[in-house]
């Protein structure tokens, strides 16, 4: 084997390592990156993948007295390519760098006529020999044309776009770090391809025309867009961790709004009350209240805004807040609902609304009245056995300033209660898409002993939830809420004398 196929073999064996090195990082930008197939950086990969195919197969049929055809098409297909990619890199660091020209005849000057007709030139060329030429043997000859055309303007868009990386990271703004790194990167990518294609000389030939070119701008292009993709996935990783870090607080602010719920109110025997909120992500959307608005007047919530994160927890936060303080100003809970949904109608910019279910309990006499806005029926035990209640609904709060709502009176007797939840139950979802439904919500209340405290009823429906769906993703907020009637405090015979 002579010194020239050894040459011409490791020519070969270096292009495929360039493209399939190329290629990985195009995979890798567009998964482990998550940058889209338009992003300005995978479009130069898969040019750079395109070009290294062509430029493999004009090595490999050259020579080939069968293959000239096919040797025409791989070298103008490669200067074409070639033209191309410089196109894209010059424009994606001028781009970054916020200098593309801002008149439109100037982009399709510099950008679009040049690779235009260069490309129609390389595609007559097979015809009109103006830039290569194949003998009858295979081997194709470089014309004049060739070094005095496509060499100065692959050299124009590459060398522009270092000088304008290199003006940017000496003058360029010292606020923008990201833009910085990618002017020192592009830098180190202007000086690594003339460093890696002088190697190519000393290692192989200096007289040989095996010099890829190609080879060493992927060689650079390995490392701009490693260092660039890599620098924005730190950076977008940073910014998830903060965004996580606030949800985190978020959280906490949303739960410390809610009332401790064990025990919720030692000091009052006559009833027993328990609540419990999970949302489907950080931070929810439903919320559960309950507060004595005197000593003989119990409230209770339970709402769920529509949507979900943080849009909906922020709506929460709002609602729970006019409803708590309506509900102190006094009045029925209808009223109070008319009173707030004007007040949510008047300033409901992002068009939200929440359903809300209130309660005030008589703790004397065990009378409830409730209003619904749009909620979920609650479900009432007064015999032993807990049923659906079907109270009268009105709409929900933020729809229609007009709305109006309807009490409904309930008259709780000792070891009466009340079990009010969310969508998030009665919806909860197993892996066949079958909902877990108001049935199954009777029948797991219905399961739990009588005697069981609040807590241990809801913690009783939580689990048959659990067991129905079992691996299957929550995607509603799952809040309830459960009320035992025990009746009046009895006073001491002594106390009664007195």
């Amino acid at each position: 084997m002579t010194n020239q196929e050894i040459i011409n073999g490791l020519y070969l064996e270096l292009l495929f390592v360039a493209v399939i090195l190329i290629g990985i990082l195009f995979i890798n930008n567009i998964v482990l990156y998550k940058q889209k197939l338009k992003d300005r950086i995978s479009i130069m990969l898969l040019t750079s993948v395109v070009l290294g195919c062509f430029e493999i197969l004009w090595a490999f049929c050259e020579g080939h007295p069968n293959l000239r055809a096919l040797t025409y098409i791989g070298a103008c297909g490669y200067m074409i390519l070639f033209v191309i990619f410089t196109v894209l890199l010059n424009r994606y660091i001028f781009f970054r760098f916020n200098r593309l020209p801002k008149s439109k005849w100037a982009n399709i000057l510099f950008y679009i006529v040049p690779p235009v007709i260069f490309s129609v030139l390389c595609v007559t060329t097979p015809w009109t020999h103006w830039f290569v030429s194949v003998d009858e043997a295979g081997v194709l000859t470089e014309e004049t044309s060739f070094d005095t055309l496509f060499t100065p303007l692959v050299i124009i868009y590459v060398l522009v776009a270092v000088l304008a990386a290199l003006s940017y990271a000496v003058k360029g703004s010292r606020t923008d770090h990201a833009t910085k790194r990618i002017a020192y990167n592009m830098i180190v990518f202007g000086v690594l391809t003339p460093a890696f294609y002088i190697m190519e000389i000393v290692l192989l030939d200096v007289n040989s025309k095996y010099l890829a070119l190609n080879l060493a701008v992927s060689v650079a292009m390995v490392y701009l867009t490693t260092n660039v993709s890599t620098h924005t996935l730190l950076e977008t990783r940073a910014k998830v961790e903060a965004t996580e870090a606030d949800l985190r607080i978020g959280t906490q602010i949303q739960t410390s709004m809610l009332p401790l719920t064990f025990p919720a109110f030692p000091d009052r025997p006559e009833f027993d009350i328990h609540a419990s909120m999970d949302p489907a992500k950080e931070v929810g959307g439903d919320f559960y209240d309950f507060f004595m608005i005197d000593d003989d007047h119990l409230a209770l919530v339970i709402a769920d805004v529509s949507g979900k994160g943080i849009p909906a927890a922020l709506f929460m936060m709002s609602s729970k807040i006019f409803i708590n303080d309506h509900t102190l100003i006094g009045g029925t809970p209808a009223e109070i609902l008319e009173r707030v949904n004007k007040l949510v109608c008047a300033n409901n910019d992002a068009n939200m609304f929440v359903t809300v279910w209130l309660g005030i309990l008589e703790i004397s006499t065990g009378k409830l009245t409730t209003s619904s806005a749009g909620h979920e029926y609650p479900m009432l035990n007064l015999n032993g056995k807990y049923k659906l209640f079907k109270d009268k609904h009105g709409m929900a709060i933020g729809v229609m300033s007009l709305a109006k709502y309807t009490n409904t009176e309930i008259q709780l007797k000792k070891g009466d209660s009340i079990f009010v939840y969310t969508d998030g139950v009665a919806e909860a979802t197993d892996e066949n898409n079958q909902l877990f439904g108001t049935d199954r919500t009777l029948e797991a209340l219905n399961s739990i002993p009588e005697d069981s405290s609040q807590k241990d009823v809801l913690l009783g429906v939580r689990a048959a939830v659990d067991a129905f769906v079992k691996d299957a993703p929550q995607f509603d907020d799952l809040t309830m809420l459960g009320l035992r009637y025990n009746g009046p405090q009895e006073t001491d015979s002594t106390e009664a004398q007195l």
